[in-house]
């Protein structure tokens, strides 16, 4: 809903005072009104901007908590930047999920169970990618 509202805007801030000049200015025989007329034409489309980003609804992204079992670290770069993914097969899965992992932790060896706070990307699909928050002592 906000991208559409935020898409009408745009457009209505482009085509309301366009058609404005186009249509209405001409017949207009004050030289006040036709001067200020397509700048009145502006608001409709600035009340739409402004309308949308009040509606826009902040969500709170709560981490989630689980457990598995340590496959193996991989570092990937990308033009100048390096990161790790640290691949964990989680307790009741067959498949190895691949969670981005901040330099700054403190590694885990390979086969150790782990378990741990992250941001998942299934949940929240703002997220481009799971992320590990912290490791969890149990």
């Amino acid at each position: 809903m906000f991208s559409f509202m935020v898409f009408i805007g745009i457009i209505s801030l482009v085509m309301i005072p366009f058609l404005t000049l186009i249509f209405i200015v001409p017949k207009l025989s004050n030289k006040n009104h036709r001067d200020t007329y397509p700048f009145y034409a502006l608001l409709p489309g600035f009340f739409i901007l402004i309308a949308a980003a009040c509606l826009k609804e902040e969500r709170t992204i709560l981490p989630s908590k689980a457990c598995g079992v340590v496959q193996f670290y991989k570092t990937y770069s990308i033009k100048h930047d390096h990161f790790e993914r640290i691949a964990i097969l989680f307790e009741g899965s067959q498949y190895n999920r691949h969670l981005r992992f901040d330099k700054k932790m403190q590694r885990k060896n390979k086969g150790d169970d782990v378990c741990f706070e992250y941001l998942d990307k299934f949940e929240h699909p703002d997220l481009a990618e799971s992320k590990i928050l912290k490791w969890i002592d149990e």
